[in-house]
């Protein structure tokens, strides 16, 4: 296990607080059979490789190893490494790339381009982690269709078979979103998908949560033809949604409990959308963003915390 984990020299590379040079040791205590000791590993792994989610060369370097580990069966905790390796990649798509799919350069670099290729290239682990028999690992696995399989026709079968298995309304509702992804990554996929959505909303065979959820991601992948009738049907179908659920507390997921968002007051006010000025990140450490048209650095937590430096 882990082939060449000790011919990258990790000390080269930096996280959020420095030196990378115990990624090695974290991704041992993944697999670890102590329960303590694989929770630290994860969280130290959230707070530091994969900070506030941002993607360093070091998170990228990693990832073949967390793959290694999420599609072995005998690793303890596999869903939390599925999750991670999800996280990793959506984040690398969110702050590393324009809206027109455009590179953003950082400097120092970030890992964002490279996690993203590596994903995409194994995207085919997620098909086969979307039918793992702990519904766990399904749950973790079914949004990485979306954001990293690129066989369009493979992706749209598994989440359909998905939907069809899956009645677990969080899952349902993941294969749904994930299904919009996809059509909105991968023009081929998008004809049959939008359609596959519109007979999930008008189905009354599927339950409200189901039908409103599928009316939703539609509108996502196309705000330019909301019609008359959706508005009327999406309060039709929430209400229904609201009579069929049951009352229950919400729990913090495992992620929100280990890292709560804080919201600090900003100095000054926020630059304008059109600026297009280099921009260096004042919240430290973070890799600063050289060139976007996004308000401000992309990796940042909020706008509240992150400002150009004058």
């Amino acid at each position: 296990m882990f082939d060449g984990l000790h011919d990258i020299d990790w000390a080269s590379m930096e996280h959020a607080y420095g030196s990378a040079e115990e990624v090695p040791a974290l991704l041992w205590a993944l697999r670890s059979p102590q329960a303590e000791e694989r929770s630290k590993a994860l969280d130290r792994f959230y707070g530091a490789v994969h900070h506030q989610g941002d993607v360093y060369p070091a998170t990228a370097a990693s990832l073949p190893f967390l793959l290694e580990l999420a599609t072995d069966t005998a690793t303890p905790e596999q869903a939390d490494i599925v999750a991670l390796l999800v996280s990793i990649g959506r984040e690398s798509l969110e702050r590393g790339f324009e809206d027109d799919g455009t590179e953003i350069e950082y400097y120092p670099p970030s890992g964002c381009a490279q996690a993203v290729a590596f994903l995409r290239e194994h995207g085919g682990e997620f098909a086969e982690l979307a039918r793992d028999s702990d519904p766990d690992v399904r749950l973790a696995a079914i949004p990485g269709l979306g954001l990293f399989l690129d066989d369009a026709d493979r992706a749209a079968a598994v989440l359909r078979e998905r939907l069809a298995a899956e009645h677990g309304i969080a899952a349902r509702l993941r294969t749904i979103e994930a299904a919009a992804t996809l059509a909105l990554r991968l023009p081929a996929a998008s004809h049959q998908v939008m359609d596959w959505l519109a007979e999930l909303a008008a189905d009354p065979a599927q339950g409200p949560v189901t039908r409103l959820a599928a009316l939703v991601q539609r509108v996502r992948c196309a705000p330019d033809e909301i019609g008359e009738d959706v508005v009327p049907a999406a309060v039709g179908l929430l209400r229904e949604s609201a009579r069929a659920l049951p009352v229950r507390p919400i729990a913090r997921s495992r992620a929100a409990r280990r890292h709560p968002r804080t919201t600090l007051r900003p100095r000054s006010s926020p630059p304008s959308r059109n600026s297009n000025t280099i921009r260096a990140c004042t919240h430290r450490p973070r890799s600063c963003c050289v060139r976007s048209t996004k308000p401000w650095a992309p990796g940042c937590e909020s706008a509240q915390r992150c400002w150009p430096s004058s």
